[in-house]
């Protein structure tokens, strides 16, 4: 039986990877962001598309440089996900607070993490208000990621990675298995 999906509408796109955007210019105003809400727009030229909510640091910052980074991790860093994904950077600084490894990232001036299985850095080219949000389309101008997890062929080595996928609230998944916070 099919019914009709009356709110939430959202959640019949998740399960949804998790990624950390990285925003601001490290070592003075940076700021870590947990979204689910991104996704490849085109290959020629490499767009990539992230949803932020207008009344957080990483959009004033977003706006301010114009450039943000994408961060991969794997399970193991579900808890540090998890806080950048609920503590406000207006109220904490999330940069200072992490275990992570943070660092400036190659071609940008915004943080990347170490520990990171993938890291893309991107120069934001367009916006779109949506609502609340406002989408940034953006150009990738550097990627890395762990030759022994990726390859260019095929993407993402599932055997081999941890990856999360957000499913709503406190629940995730990696790998085959339901995991909850």
């Amino acid at each position: 039986m099919i019914r009709e999906v009356k709110n939430k509408h959202y959640l019949m796109l998740h399960p949804r990877p998790v990624y950390v955007i990285g925003s601001g210019i490290y070592g003075t105003e940076a700021n870590f962001m947990a979204a689910s809400w991104v996704t490849p727009v085109a290959e020629e030229p490499p767009l990539v598309a992230v949803s932020v909510e207008k009344e957080t640091k990483t959009h004033e910052l977003i706006e301010k440089h114009g450039e943000f980074t994408i961060n991969i991790l794997e399970q193991e860093y579900l808890d540090e996900i998890w806080f950048f994904g609920t503590k406000s950077g207006r109220k904490v600084d999330k940069i200072k607070l992490t275990k992570l490894s943070v660092k400036q990232g190659y071609k940008v001036k915004a943080p990347i993490i170490g520990e990171a299985v993938g890291i893309i850095e991107v120069k934001v080219k367009n916006k779109i208000d949506a609502g609340e949000c406002i989408l940034y389309i953006g150009e990738i101008i550097y990627a890395l990621a762990k030759s022994e997890k990726y390859s260019g062929k095929y993407g993402w080595n599932l055997m081999k990675t941890r990856l999360l996928y957000h499913v709503s609230g406190k629940a995730f998944m990696s790998n085959g298995k339901l995991l909850f916070l």
